[in-house]
């Protein structure tokens, strides 16, 4: 305490002196002598300035130096670790070569700053390539958006006589363009064609072209290819005819076989038999319980043992009806090797005696395998349509044509 007093009388004694000093060199400067009201106005300045200094100074309160030091040095542990406001946190943001930041304006402490989202750039299209065909290097850029057909046309789609012409026209956008005869399955390749993407040409008709069914323009571009198909129908008129009116718009695929046949109507269907090749068709009328209208075509007869065309029923017929004989009776009464058991009830009985008459028999062309169109003239002039329900050839249909 004492060195803090000392401390402070020094500093006014300090005033005093230098008080004393600007006085005292006021004389050699060559100012006026101070007069007597002066002086007397000097003299009480000074002595209450010798009165200050020899007052007794009240104890002045100094704060304790550890306790300060203390103090300061954990204001300066506490701001080193406050955690900074979320106020003045700036964003992270990813560098771009355009992007400016704003050092002095900083996002407002209550608002979250906004992310730019970039609009994405659209890609292209990927088409994929079938492993077969390869997409060749260099391909156009038309190409590559793929195979177009604007137009393809066949004239006439239907033709009477081998020599007959088509001409066909086209127009399309690719790499390479084919036309092609199509046969059941698909595209006859060995007689397909290259052609230019546009133009027209003419296919004359030989008899390999009464087994086609279409004929289809084939544009490959980019490694793709597509089609475009137009149905026609050649026939062979000058070359061999159908055997009776209205036939398809096919060609036979050969004369028509004629024969003389055996007829007898029933209940539901009708018997015939063919006397070539001695073959049976029993024609069941009305859908089966799949929905089909079926036939069985008997080939090959075999007799069951104890077979007999003298075997009777042993029932007799309900007025107006007969009971079939001879090999009509051995099919309907079961009694031939591989025939349905059922023969008898699906046909009941025959509506009137078998009788003779001369048929015809003739078949179309087949395009797809095992896949066929025949036609039979019945007892009464009537013509069948006969053919299978499929390539598996599960059963065999008909209907009146």
């Amino acid at each position: 305490m004492v060195i803090e007093r000392w401390l402070f009388v020094m500093k006014r004694s300090g005033l005093l002196v230098l008080l004393s000093l600007l006085l005292a060199a006021c004389g050699p400067l060559g100012l006026p002598s101070p007069t007597p009201d002066q002086k007397a106005i000097e003299d009480t300045v000074r002595a209450r300035l010798v009165a200050t200094m020899t007052a007794e100074v009240p104890p002045v309160a100094t704060p304790d130096l550890a306790a300060t030091e203390t103090a300061t040095q954990a204001e300066l542990t506490a701001s080193t670790t406050a955690p900074v406001p979320a106020a003045t946190a700036l964003p992270t943001m990813a560098p771009t070569s355009t992007a400016t930041v704003a050092a002095t304006e900083p996002p407002a402490p209550t608002e979250t700053p906004a992310i730019a989202t970039p609009t994405p750039t659209p890609l292209p299209t990927a088409t994929a390539v079938p492993t077969s065909e390869p997409a060749q290097a260099g391909a156009t850029a038309t190409a590559a958006a793929g195979p177009q057909i604007l137009f393809f046309g066949v004239t006439p789609t239907v033709t009477l006589n081998i020599g007959d012409r088509l001409t066909m026209e086209w127009e399309a956008v690719g790499d390479k363009a084919e036309l092609c005869p199509i046969a059941g399955p698909g595209p006859v390749e060995l007689r397909c064609q290259e052609v230019p993407l546009a133009g027209s040409t003419q296919f004359v008709i030989d008899e390999e072209a009464m087994t086609y069914t279409d004929f289809g323009l084939r544009v490959t571009a980019g490694g793709l290819f597509i089609w475009s198909v137009v149905k026609v129908y050649p026939q062979c008129q000058n070359l061999r005819p159908w055997f009776f009116a209205n036939p398809p718009q096919r060609c036979p695929a050969d004369v028509a076989h004629q024969s003389y046949a055996a007829g007898q109507y029933f209940e539901r269907g009708l018997m015939i038999w063919i006397e070539d090749p001695d073959d049976f068709y029993v024609f069941y009328r009305g859908e089966d319980e799949a929905g089909f209208q079926t036939f069985d075509w008997i080939i090959d007869i075999e007799l069951k043992p104890g077979a007999s065309e003298e075997h009777r029923v042993g029932e007799e017929p309900p007025p107006g009806l007969y009971e079939p004989v001879s090999g009509f009776g051995l099919v309907w009464r079961g009694e031939i090797e591989g025939v349905r058991a059922d023969v008898r009830e699906r046909l009941g009985w025959a509506t009137e005696p078998e009788f003779g008459f001369d048929t015809a028999y003739q078949c179309t062309t087949p395009s797809y395998p095992r896949m066929w169109d025949c036609f039979l003239r019945g007892p009464r002039g009537e013509i069948l349509l006969l053919h299978p329900d499929s390539t598996a050839q599960v059963r065999w249909l008909w209907q009146e044509w």
